[in-house]
């Protein structure tokens, strides 16, 4: 959370936060100052000090009615052009006025953290101007990891309208026809992946969420886990179609990550058998998730249940053709991949009011694959699941 800021600086043994950044782009500056913008402003946050905010002229009134900063400030207050100006080229104007800027806020003799998206010509320059800036990679990502009751909200309100997408494009391929060559045909055409991304793009248009490349792969190429499909892809009866997708809001920039796999008509017997068990291990892995427990022991639960049913995992680091092939899950939130994880490496606990994924799943390039994913909230006893859309592979 934001609160931990000052803890998490205090840790690592700085004085400070800098970061210098637009926020439409990088979702720590956005995490932040809570203020999107397209263009370059600075956010500093001292230990023990609100946090401050600087902006252009022309962000300024807006920025002040919807950063959450407490300290909100226009380059002009600080002689932007003056500084620009008196400089033989604009870029280093510019890399001048941040220098005072920060000298002015922060102090020369603090000790400034960055993170790790920080530019390095600004790292540079800084410290040639006498700035001791040091980078540290997982700063404001540790605080974000733990999330506040509105970013839970912002989640569960994306997660609402992902699966009113999925299920428009599951009833869809419910109801269409079978063609003598197994293809499955909409409105007299064909249905392929690029038809049901549109349909998923429009209701999503409708809700301002965006979603970037959502995953519906069909037959055995749903055996590759990031296979998107492409557009002119005909999806067929009788084999696992793979529903990945994960939008965020437009104007919250918060996300979320759901996938259901589903068969129109009759599941081959093998496919039957994968879904069985990956269901068995969604579940086993939901009742083993508490705050506490640590990512690298989720996974281990996973690979005890699909080892048990008979099927290759990656634990041990081994290379594998089919079977389990990737990590049980990740933390989602102004990034569809973010801390914390549930893998073979991740050997640290997982925190109370942290949101991850579970999404077990099994390949076989032969037939293609099945995966089923819910997103949830740790909490101190258990989880919270956000995902209300049933579970079913015939359809």
């Amino acid at each position: 959370m934001r609160s931990d800021i000052d803890r998490i600086l205090v840790e690592k043994g700085a004085d400070a936060l800098l970061l210098i950044s637009e926020s439409f782009k990088d979702v720590n500056m956005y995490y932040l100052a809570r203020f999107l913008a397209p263009d370059p402003f600075i956010f500093m946050k001292k230990v023990g000090s609100p946090p401050t905010v600087v902006v252009n002229s022309m962000e300024f009134p807006r920025a002040r009615k919807q950063s959450i900063a407490r300290n909100v400030y226009s380059y002009d207050d600080y002689d932007y052009l003056k500084t620009v100006k008196s400089a033989k080229e604009p870029q280093l104007g510019e890399m001048k006025f941040y220098s005072s800027v920060v000298k002015k806020e922060i102090g020369e003799k603090a000790v400034i953290a960055v993170p790790k998206s920080f530019s390095s010509l600004f790292t540079d320059f800084l410290r040639s101007e006498g700035l001791d800036v040091k980078p540290f990679p997982n700063l404001v990502e540790s605080a974000r990891e733990t999330k506040e009751p509105d970013e839970l909200n912002e989640i569960a309100a994306v997660q609402k309208v992902a699966e009113k997408a999925a299920s428009k494009v599951i009833d869809t391929i419910s109801n269409s026809d079978v063609h003598s060559n197994g293809d499955l045909i909409h409105k007299k055409q064909p249905l392929t992946s690029g038809k049901l991304r549109s349909l998923i793009g429009h209701v999503f248009i409708d809700e301002e969420i965006i979603a970037e490349d959502t995953i519906v792969a069909g037959g055995p190429k749903s055996a590759m886990p990031h296979y998107s499909g492409k557009p002119a892809d005909v999806l067929k009866a009788n084999q696992p179609i793979i529903l990945d997708i994960f939008p965020y809001s437009v104007r919250r920039r918060y996300g979320s990550d759901m996938t259901r796999t589903v068969v129109k008509g009759k599941a081959p017997r093998e496919i039957k058998k994968m879904f069985d068990a990956v269901f068995e291990t969604l579940n086993a892995s939901l009742d083993a998730l508490h705050a506490g427990v640590l990512g690298s022991d989720m996974f281990d639960v996973s690979c005890n249940v699909l080892e048990r049913a008979g099927y290759q995992t990656i634990r041990g680091g081994k290379r594998i053709e089919k079977g389990f092939i990737h990590s049980l899950g990740h933390g989602v939130g102004l990034e569809v991949h973010e801390a914390p994880r549930m893998s073979e490496v991740y050997g640290f606990p997982l925190k109370e009011q942290t949101v991850v994924t579970v999404e077990p799943g099994l390949y076989d390039p032969r037939i293609g694959g099945v995966r089923i994913e819910n997103i949830v909230e740790v909490t101190k006893q258990g989880h919270k699941d956000f995902t209300k859309m049933p579970i079913q592979l015939e359809i």
